[in-house]
Order: structure tokens, then C-alpha cells, then sequence
């Protein structure tokens, strides 16, 4: 074969692309929450937001860090066109319910209570470093059946995790301010709680309701219960543990 005819084959490899092993590693033992564009989100809805906190560190209900993330609560209840309505507070992590015309208000709320409570546990148990190494989660409520499950799961939270009698509520969220339990618990006199913005859509003043007040003995159920079914399949994909 003459020269001329004969024909250079090269290897071309394309950049870019998906390839196995690449992206940002971890930063704790599990993988952290996915970057997938968040769900749409009407000014009526509120929002259930969740927090992790980094591997390793104290308890988020123990002493002077439940003192810090009360105070960062009270100072953020309504801030940046966002309002806190319930939280719970748990070891490793915290739970929201919050109230906001948009996401670009809830961004720049989550920051600015994010960013100092961060600094302020990291000056309390004298170390550096992340606090909250993930994005926080959210998921948008859009039905009563929605608000009444979320309502349940952020207030009874620290039953889900045996830290709470079923009989008792969480002296670490704000129950001891919830208006809707079917019969009043019995609250000690001077709590340490936070100061929470009072609901203002409708479906956490009168939406939740058309399914019956809470009972102090019911148990937190799956977290998604009574989602519209088209995010109940995209969420049955995230394999994220809460």
C-alpha cells in the first residue's frame, strides 16, 4: 500500500463527560445531599427544611450548644423574608418549618442563620472547621395531609429517635408553643425555647386541621407521607437517611 493511501487512525478520547469515580468526594462517612435543582415552589407553601450536622461533633441538645442553636433560632425567627415556625432539634441534626414568599428569600435566610450559628458551636467547643459540611434539605408542602405529616415529624422528632417519652413532649423543639394538640401536655414553667414567627399560610393555620389536632402519643411516620404522588417518586430515588 503506497504511502498516500494509507489512512492515520488516532485515538481520540473526548474531555469531559461522566466518568466513574469523579465529582466532589464526600465529606462525611455518607454521601452528601445531591445537587439536584430544588423542587418549584408557590409563595402559600411552606417548607420543611433539614439540617446535618458533621460527623463527630457534640450534641446539638446537650448544654451550651442547645443554648447557642436557640438563640440563633430566636435571632432568625424573621428574617430575609423567611419565618421559622416550628423546629426541632435533634443530636445530629435540625428540622424547620418555615414560611417564605420564595426561594431566594429562604437562600439568603438559611445563610445568614447558617453561617454564625456555625461559628458560634465551632467558638463553643473550641475547634475550626465545617459544622454543616452538606446543603440543607428541603421539601415543599403543598397539601393538608402534607402539613398535618410534617407538623407531626418535626414536633415528635425526638420520639423517631427514642429520645423523647411518648407521653412527653420535646423540651428541644417547639411543642411547648404548638396550639394544635388534641389535649394540652403538661409543659414545664420556664422552658428553654426559642422564639418562633407564628404561621401565616393557610395550610399551617387551618389546612392541617381538616385531618384532626395532633395527639401528644403519635409517633412520626415516613417523612413524605401524603406528598403529591409526582415528588413521591422523585424522592423514593435519593437514598438519603433522616
Amino acid at each position: 500500500m503506497r504511502r498516500k493511501d494509507r489512512q492515520l487512525v488516532l485515538d481520540f478520547r473526548p474531555h469531559g463527560g461522566k466518568r466513574k469515580g469523579a465529582g466532589r468526594k464526600p465529606k462525611n462517612a455518607e454521601p452528601g445531599m445531591p445537587h439536584r435543582q430544588r423542587s418549584a415552589k408557590k409563595r402559600g407553601e411552606p417548607l420543611h427544611i433539614t439540617v446535618r450536622l458533621a460527623d463527630g461533633l457534640p450534641s446539638l441538645r446537650r448544654g451550651g450548644a442547645l443554648k447557642v442553636v436557640l438563640a440563633a433560632f430566636s435571632a432568625s425567627s424573621d428574617r430575609h423574608g423567611m419565618r421559622i415556625v416550628h423546629y426541632s432539634i435533634q443530636t445530629n441534626h435540625i428540622h424547620l418549618l418555615v414560611e417564605a414568599n420564595d426561594r431566594a428569600c429562604v437562600a439568603r435566610a438559611m445563610n445568614a442563620l447558617l453561617s454564625p450559628l456555625a461559628r458560634a458551636l465551632n467558638k463553643l467547643w473550641g475547634r475550626s472547621g465545617k459544622v454543616f459540611p452538606d446543603r440543607y434539605h428541603d421539601e415543599v408542602i403543598s397539601t393538608p395531609t402534607q402539613a398535618r405529616n410534617a407538623l407531626r415529624y418535626v414536633l415528635q422528632n425526638g420520639k423517631k429517635h427514642g429520645v423523647v417519652p411518648r407521653s412527653s413532649i420535646d423540651l428541644c423543639s417547639s411543642a411547648s408553643a404548638f396550639d394544635g394538640w388534641r389535649e394540652r401536655p403538661s409543659i414545664p414553667a420556664t422552658p428553654d425555647v426559642a422564639i418562633v414567627a407564628p404561621a401565616s399560610t393557610w395550610l399551617l393555620t387551618t389546612g392541617w386541621r381538616r385531618h384532626g389536632l395532633l395527639d401528644v402519643r403519635e409517633l412520626p411516620h415516613s417523612k413524605h407521607a401524603g406528598r403529591p404522588r409526582a415528588n413521591l417518586a422523585k424522592s423514593s430515588r435519593r437514598a438519603t437517611s433522616r
